[in-house]
């Protein structure tokens, strides 16, 4: 196997979003793991908001395991590509296993009142309402395990400047690793 496949990390604002839109403008396939929790959402008739998607994203890991969200994910990978949204070591071994040193864990970095600010800005349904909203999930998505995930990455890109400059650091990965 001579494909990459990047495995985005990051707590909510850090940037993967931004990164998989850079990515997607160089023609590079990219798989969001939070759409499949949305999809999800949808087909049980549910209101998408940030509550529901929540509890579906718990409650699917609880039912059918950690590394649900990556087994479903996966099913749509084929060549060089990102996978976005990562939360848990059972996700990345679930990667690993699958891809072995082809799967390229990638941690995107950006300090919490930065973070926060992104995401009042951003038109999303799992937009926080309140900063003890955002702590709150930030205390889930660690309690997943996303903390070890970006501590185990096999890179790490801060994002706490410009967004030209962070593009820039995209741009300076993707040439390292090959995939443009």
């Amino acid at each position: 196997m001579s494909f990459k496949i990047l495995i985005l990390a990051g707590m909510a604002g850090a940037g993967k979003t931004e990164f998989a839109d850079y990515c997607r403008s160089l023609n590079i396939s990219v798989h969001n793991m939070g759409d499949a929790v949305r999809d999800r959402v949808r087909e049980l008739g549910l209101e998408l908001n940030g509550r529901n998607i929540a509890r579906v994203a718990s409650e699917e890991r609880l039912k059918y395991g950690s590394d649900i969200w990556a087994r479903r994910t996966a099913r749509k990978t084929n060549g060089n590509c990102v996978i976005d949204g990562t939360r848990s070591e059972a996700e990345v071994s679930y990667f690993r296993r699958t891809y072995g040193r082809n799967a390229i864990i990638v941690a995107i970095y950006a300090s919490a009142p930065l973070r926060y600010e992104r995401l009042r800005k951003r038109p999303r349904e799992d937009t926080p309402l309140s900063l003890g909203e955002f702590e709150e999930r930030d205390r889930r998505e660690l309690g997943w395990g996303l903390g070890n995930v970006i501590a185990l990455s096999d890179r790490i890109i801060g994002n706490e400047g410009s967004l030209p400059e962070f593009r820039e650091r995209i741009k300076h990965l993707l040439s390292d690793l090959s995939m443009v």
